[in-house]
């Protein structure tokens, strides 16, 4: 299934590079030329550390850019060039439910918040979907576009707060590293019922791991006085 844009019965939409910079990179045997204007922290920390500022407002600096390519190793090869074109173009990628996270994997290894949003965009109107798939787990999904992903569901109030935090225990099952830091912005934890957190520990049994001995104290301590 297509999450952005509409399914075609040609399937996803074959893409030719459409830039020349003298800036390249490779990617297993395809050499791939990289457009200044993605140099650019939010859009690529990655390339933008690659290639250095002095590439960024697409000049070639003092000593001239490399002719050689520089090899990289990203996630999901197959996935890089259309995220590429993504960032490059300013388009959400046409992503199917089952490359998700690996546009996720690609984004974080790009280190684009700008796909990341994209990426973000796309999944909401799919998210019980994608949130179920075996891959969308800590670490596949970095903590960082979890929780912007479900900052921006609950914003278009796509999800409620405990959709998000049931999303939040799926995620953490079998790593909960930065699962503390997703917690704090979806919910104050004082405002977390007893029946909440017990119906969270059923999903994930390390749910608990994620708030103090204190804050345990506290949510379960509402219950001694219903």
């Amino acid at each position: 299934m297509t999450l952005y844009p509409p399914s075609s019965m040609f399937g996803v939409l074959e893409l030719e590079v459409c830039w020349e910079s003298d800036l390249k990179i490779k990617v297993g045997e395809e050499v791939v030329p990289i457009h200044p204007s993605v140099l650019v922290a939010n859009r690529s920390r990655f390339l933008a550390d690659l290639f250095g500022p002095d590439f960024a407002d697409g000049s070639r600096g003092e000593k001239g850019a490399s002719a050689s390519a520089v090899p990289v190793s990203p996630p999901c090869p197959e996935l890089f060039l259309r995220a590429l074109h993504s960032i490059t173009t300013r388009a959400r990628p046409e992503v199917l439910e089952g490359e998700f996270v690996g546009f996720v994997k690609t984004s974080a290894f790009l280190q684009s918040d700008e796909l990341d949003e994209r990426l973000c965009e796309a999944g909401l109107s799919s998210w019980r979907t994608l949130t179920k798939l075996p891959e969308f787990r800590n670490p596949c999904v970095p903590a960082p576009f979890l929780e912007r992903f479900l900052l921006m569901a609950r914003e278009h109030e796509v999800m409620s707060v405990s959709d998000a935090l049931e999303v939040l225990a799926l995620w953490c099952k079998e790593h909960i590293d930065g699962g503390d830091s997703v917690l704090e912005k979806l919910i104050k934890i004082s405002d977390m019922e007893a029946s909440e957190l017990r119906k969270l520990q059923q999903t994930n049994s390390r749910f608990v791991e994620l708030l103090s001995s204190t804050q345990v104290y506290q949510i379960m301590g509402k219950a001694a006085f219903l």
